[in-house]
């Protein structure tokens, strides 16, 4: 299992960038007022992609990184049911040029076992307070969360509300992940 960090996606070969709304802003005409609708279709495209990269029964394995000194509570383990996971976390600790990057490593036996709606919706709520429910981050960044499918090895990451990215282990892996992709999703080469 190969884990990128979050600023490892955009440019490789092996990528693809997905845009999870292109039509809907986030806010209602020329006011401070947030657009549910955009916030539901971005929802919904973000569960579509997991739904089809994730089949249930499939293991995975949940990764999220958080920059900072002191990580923190992020919140994270909440949204996973079988509790006795938090102590089979694997927690890895690098110095990223000017910060720490925290990394937790997180096997998911079964999608059953994750709140995976709430998750998404958290992910794609986190840049508008709010909104909820909601990834902490007051201390410190918001976790960037990835989903690695154990067996085949491909990689979703949801930044946020704009997009998320698909990593493929071949040029021949991807295109076979772009086929599994609902329509229309908005795929941009990176």
């Amino acid at each position: 299992m190969h884990i990128l960090k979050p600023n490892q996606f955009s440019g490789d070969a092996l990528t693809e960038h997905i845009e999870l709304e292109e039509e809907l802003s986030p806010f209602l005409d020329r006011s401070d007022e947030l657009n549910q609708a955009y916030f539901n279709a971005v929802i919904r495209k973000a569960k579509g992609l997991f739904d089809a990269l994730f089949p249930k029964g499939e293991a995975f394995t949940l990764v999220y990184h958080v920059y900072g000194d002191h990580p923190g509570n992020t919140g994270m383990f909440r949204l996973i049911r079988d509790k006795s996971l938090r102590f089979q976390t694997t927690v890895i600790r690098s110095e990223e040029e000017e910060e720490t990057l925290w990394t937790y490593i997180v096997p998911i036996p079964d999608r059953n076992q994750l709140h995976t709606s709430r998750l998404l919706e958290a992910i794609c709520h986190q840049d508008f307070p709010p909104l909820r429910p909601r990834l902490r981050g007051w201390a410190t960044s918001y976790p960037a969360v990835q989903f690695i499918h154990q067996t085949d090895g491909h990689v979703l990451f949801v930044y946020d509300d704009r997009g998320a990215y698909i990593r493929a282990t071949s040029p021949t892996h991807l295109q076979s992940l772009k086929q599994k992709i609902p329509r229309p999703t908005c795929l941009k080469k990176t």
